[in-house]
């Protein structure tokens, strides 16, 4: 997947039982941090061209406690990124958060990221580009890890579905223009508990040793190989 193009759909439901908004109000209870919103939801893709529809964040969380409840059920359609940053030698380096266990899910857990779901578009907007992506993805960065400014290039490099988390995530390959040491992250945000920058030729081992969520476990032999690693 070279490219991609997201065309936006209306939502497909109107109200929301009330058992819904009994258990998201039960689950806030337990985990304070979470807040309903407008998400994307994905819906298919053939050929680089995404299909998705405007969808609520109460419904996803909910889905996870009682899939009966949620018609049609509820695929977050997010972005995931794969940063690579190089030392002064020119050794390539790949970004690790492992997550808080304030998250929805996978506390603890490593993960590739920054990751986050697409923020759905105005209302009159009904397609995103691959810059949207790019962009989004651009603000993970800085919203999750404190990572800001010029990347050299990127590539899309498919798609990923995590059925646990209930997610279908965009890969995309960042590669920073800064070097590894002048990258510090800041893990003032509570998505992440602690942060690494993995050199290329340790991923494998990292992978082997290290928790990670199921979508990274399947990553790192491909980002590894695409590194000649």
């Amino acid at each position: 997947m070279s490219s991609v193009r997201i065309d936006v759909a209306p939502r497909a439901f109107i109200d929301l039982p009330i058992e819904v908004d009994d258990r998201w109000d039960e689950i806030c209870a337990e985990k304070p941090r979470l807040f309903d919103g407008p998400i994307l939801a994905f819906v298919g893709e053939d050929k680089g061209l995404i299909r998705a529809r405007r969808d609520s964040y109460k419904r996803l969380v909910v889905q996870a406690e009682s899939k009966g409840l949620i018609q049609p059920p509820v695929m977050q359609l997010s972005v995931t990124g794969i940063l690579i940053a190089r030392d002064t030698a020119g050794k390539p380096h790949v970004f690790f958060g492992k997550r808080s266990d304030d998250t929805r899910i996978y506390g603890s857990l490593w993960e590739l990221g920054p990751s986050g779901g697409i923020d759905p578009p105005p209302a009159h907007v009904t397609a995103l580009d691959e810059f949207a992506v790019i962009r989004q993805l651009q603000v993970e960065c800085r919203d999750e890890v404190g990572i800001t400014g010029v990347f050299t290039s990127h590539d899309i490099l498919g798609l990923i579905d995590d059925p646990i988390a209930m997610s279908t995530d965009i890969v995309v390959r960042l590669d920073l223009q800064r070097r590894v040491h002048e990258l510090i992250a800041s893990t003032s945000n509570w998505e992440y508990a602690e942060t690494r920058w993995v050199p290329a030729d340790e991923l494998v081992a990292f992978g082997d040793s290290e928790r990670t969520i199921p979508p990274t476990a399947q990553l790192i032999p491909i980002v590894a190989e695409m590194l000649g690693e």
